[in-house]
C-alpha cells in the first residue's frame, strides 16, 4: 500500500537561512519517512505529522505518527519517525527512542535492559512513553509488579549531571549507593520529585509523588487550594534549596529563569515566519517587554522552579507538592509567578467547561502572588505578557488543526496582557 500522509504539515514560507524547511513541510519529510521505514523491510500504511519545533533559520524538527507492516513476518508496527533539517548540515531521520542527543533514551525504553538496572530487580517492566521532545528530553512511565509506579526523565548527558547534583545536595543519601526503586521522602516544607539513581548517561529514575496534578482538579471543578498557598510555593522553594545548593546555585545557568531579550526577539521571529500577518504585532509586543525590563529594577536571584504552572503542582490531601524541576536554580521568582497565571489564563480560555472558574482563580492569584512576593501588579503583567509571547507557537508545535487562529488568540492575550492595553 502506498504511503499516505493523512495529516500534513502546513506549509512554510521559504525560509532562505534553512531552504529544506518548506520542502520537508511540501511532502519531503513524508517521503523521506517511507524510504526510512521501507529501509527497514517495512510497508508503511500511514505516515501522519504529530508536532513540529521550529527555530526560523535555524531548525525544523517533524515528528512522524507511523503505522506499517513488517513484510517478512507480516506483523504490524508502530513507530515514531523523526526528521531533523538543520541549517548547514545533511538532514537526519530516526526512529524513537533512538535519538542522536539522547544516549540514554534507547536503554531508558528497553523493559528488559531496566529490569536489570533497577534494584531490587522486579520480576517484570512495563515501559509507556509519555512524552518525548526531539534532541531535548523525554518522559517514561515504568509500571512494576504490585502496582508500582516509576518515572525516567531523559536528557542531554550535561543537563541531567547537574540535576543529580542538585537532587544530592539537597538530599544526600541520592546517587551515593541507595537502590535506584526506593520511594522519595517527603522534604521539608514543600516535596520535590527529584531523581533518586541513574539508569544510563542522561537517563535519571525519579519516584512516583502521590497525589493529583492542580490542573486535573480545575478542569473537573474540584476543591483546589487557596490561592495564598500557591503563592508561598516560590517563597517555599527558596528556602528548601538555597542554602542547601550553595556553591551550584552559579551552575547551569538558564535563561528560562530570567526575562531573556532574546527569547523575547526569538519568539517574535517564529510568530513572524508561521503568521506573516501578524509579525509587526508580534515585534512590537517583544520591543515593548525588553523596554519594560531595561526600564525596571532588576529581581534578586532566588532559586526558582523555572517552569512553575498548574500541571507542575501534585495535591495530596492538603500537601502541595512540585515536579519536573529540570530547572530548578537561580531566577526571578516573579518570572514563575507570571508563568503560572500565563498557564491559567491559556487554560481558561481553551474553551473548556470549567472555563470560568480558572480564570476566577487566576485572578485571584495573581493578587495573591503581588501580596507575597511584595510586587507591583504592573511588573507581574509584563511578564506574563512576556510568558504569553513565549508560549504563542505551541499551537503549531503540536499540529493542532486550527492551529493560525489559536496563535493569533495567543498573540492578542499576550499584547492585552501588557500594562496600560487591557
Amino acid at each position: 500500500m502506498t504511503a499516505t500522509a493523512v495529516r500534513p504539515l502546513p506549509s512554510l514560507p521559504v525560509d532562505r537561512d534553512l531552504p529544506g524547511a518548506a520542502e520537508l513541510c511540501a511532502g519531503a519529510g513524508a517521503a523521506g519517512v517511507a524510504r526510512f521505514l521501507a529501509g527497514r523491510g517495512l510497508e508503511p500504511h500511514r505516515i501522519e505529522a504529530a508536532q513540529a519545533h521550529y527555530r526560523p533559520g535555524r531548525w525544523l524538527t517533524v515528528c512522524f505518527r507511523t503505522a506499517s507492516v513488517d513484510r517478512a513476518s507480516g506483523a504490524p508496527v508502530c513507530l515514531t519517525v523523526t526528521v531533523d533539517c538543520r541549517a548547514g548540515e545533511p538532514d537526519t531521520t530516526w526512529a524513537f527512542p533512538e535519538d542522536p542527543s539522547l544516549p540514554g533514551l534507547a536503554p531508558a525504553a528497553d523493559g528488559r535492559d531496566v529490569r536489570r538496572r533497577l534494584r531490587p530487580r522486579p520480576a517484570e517492566v512495563v515501559v509507556e512513553p509519555l512524552r518525548y521532545r526531539p534532541r531535548r528530553r523525554a518522559v517514561l512511565r515504568y509500571r512494576l509488579p504490585g502496582g508500582r509506579v516509576l518515572f525516567a526523565k531523559v536528557m542531554t548527558p550535561k543537563r541531567a549531571r547537574h540535576l543529580l547534583a542538585v537532587a544530592g545536595a539537597l538530599r544526600p543519601s541520592v546517587d551515593r549507593g541507595e537502590p535506584a526503586g526506593r520511594a522519595i521522602g517527603s522534604l521539608p516544607a514543600v516535596p520535590l520529585a527529584l531523581p533518586i539513581g541513574r539508569l544510563g548517561p542522561g537517563a535519571l529514575v525519579v519516584p512516583l509523588m502521590p497525589g493529583v496534578p492542580l490542573r486535573d482538579l480545575l478542569l473537573a471543578g474540584g476543591r483546589v487550594p487557596p490561592p495564598d498557598r500557591l503563592a508561598e510555593l516560590p517563597g517555599a522553594v527558596h528556602r528548601r534549596c538555597s542554602a542547601a545548593l550553595g556553591p551550584l546555585l552559579g551552575r547551569g545557568q538558564d535563561d528560562r529563569r530570567r526575562v531573556d531579550p532574546c527569547t523575547a526577539l526569538t519568539a517574535a521571529r517564529h510568530v513572524a515566519r508561521l503568521l506573516p500577518d501578524h509579525g509587526c504585532a508580534a515585534g512590537r509586543l517583544a520591543e515593548a517587554v525588553i523596554a519594560w525590563a531595561e526600564a525596571s529594577e532588576p529581581p534578586d536571584d532566588r532559586v526558582v522552579h523555572g517552569d512553575l504552572y498548574e500541571n507542575q503542582v501534585i495535591l495530596d490531601g492538603d500537601r502541595l507538592g512540585l515536579i519536573d524541576l529540570d530547572d530548578l536554580g537561580p531566577g526571578d521568582p516573579l518570572l514563575d509567578a507570571a508563568n503560572f497565571v500565563a498557564h491559567l489564563l491559556l487554560l481558561g480560555t481553551s474553551a473548556t467547561p470549567a472555563a470560568g472558574g480558572i480564570l476566577r482563580y487566576r485572578d485571584e492569584l495573581r493578587a495573591a502572588f503581588c501580596r507575597r512576593l511584595d510586587a507591583d501588579p504592573t511588573d507581574l503583567a509584563w511578564r506574563e505578557a512576556y510568558c504569553l509571547l513565549r508560549l504563542a507557537g505551541g499551537p503549531f508545535r503540536v499540529l493542532h488543526p486550527e492551529w493560525p487562529q489559536r496563535m493569533a488568540q495567543r498573540l492578542a492575550l499576550a499584547g492585552a496582557a501588557l500594562p496600560g492595553r487591557s
